[in-house]
């Protein structure tokens, strides 16, 4: 059986993957889903000089837990064995190294928009899709 990397982000979105790995374990093809939420570093924003790193790796993390919030929910609705994994560093490089660090066998995230009103979003998060699927030695998955 598989375990499973989901990158969690605010949007509802990422919430399709999250489903679909709970799918995924009700039917006995994954055995543990890892949620991991990326961060990036506040300390390399303007950020840096009106507070201190501490206050800054505060407000990185309860973004990272209102992000993994309801994906927790939804797992612990659906009785699924899973963990959570807050990283703080550059999203594509971060998701690949967390996936070989926890030893998943594949990462499960939402595919892009295709609404040509969201021309700008669809770039983005294609080419993230795009980068993963460039540097991840683990099997990448999208899902709609």
């Amino acid at each position: 059986m598989l375990k499973i990397l989901v990158p969690v982000s605010r949007s509802a979105r990422s919430l399709q993957a999250v489903r679909h790995a709970a799918f995924l374990f009700s039917e006995r093809c994954a055995s543990e889903v890892v949620l991991v939420n990326v961060q990036p570093p506040l300390e390399s924003t303007r950020l840096e000089a009106f507070y201190p790193l501490s206050k800054l790796r505060s407000l990185e993390d309860s973004y990272a837990h209102a992000a993994l919030g309801r994906a927790e929910q939804i797992l612990k609705d659906a009785g699924v064995k899973y963990s959570v994994m807050i990283q703080v560093g550059p999203l594509v490089p971060t998701i690949a190294e967390c996936a070989e660090q926890t030893g998943c066998d594949e990462i499960l995230l939402a595919a892009p928009r295709t609404d040509p009103l969201h021309t700008l979003v669809n770039f983005f998060s294609r080419s993230v899709l795009n980068r993963l699927l460039r540097i991840s030695r683990v099997p990448v998955t999208a899902v709609r």
